[in-house]
């Protein structure tokens, strides 16, 4: 009897489609759960959306009132408020409660900060309980 096992060629072909097919599952599985991890992270950031859209000075360098809209689909609670300088050192700082409704603005008052010198660079920071942050940055001339 003259048996003879399977042929160089076809081993080959055989281990090359087995190599195949297992990329192609492992392709498979990799787009699926990066899809999910995507998909969780998109939902995250459209949560709470914070925007600061002005600032309101007077003559003498005092900030008025800072603008904060909330351009995120849900509630959020805005709870500090801190004024800092071009090198991110905390200058003053306002503890604040005000809830927004998504699309809604509110002003702050902001007059307890303090007085802020002409031509300097500074930074209004935002804060929610969430820890969303929003910045917003001017160089105040009188």
């Amino acid at each position: 009897m003259r048996r003879k096992g399977v042929s160089p060629v076809i081993a080959t072909l055989l281990l090359i489609v087995i190599a195949v097919a297992a990329a192609v599952l492992a392709y498979i599985w990799v787009t699926g759960y990066m899809g999910t991890l995507q998909a969780q992270a998109g939902a995250q950031q459209v949560q709470e959306r914070i925007k600061i859209e002005g600032v309101m000075m007077s003559d003498e360098g005092t900030i008025q009132t800072v603008y904060v809209r909330n351009i995120g689909d849900t509630q959020v609670k805005i709870v500090a408020v801190y004024l800092l300088d071009s090198g991110g050192s905390v200058l003053g700082k306002i503890d604040q409660t005000t809830t927004l409704s998504p699309e809604s603005a509110t002003a702050i008052s902001a007059t307890t900060l303090p007085t802020v010198t002409a031509g300097k660079t500074y930074i209004i920071k935002v804060v929610t309980a969430r820890g969303t942050e929003a910045t917003y940055q001017f160089t105040y001339r009188p």
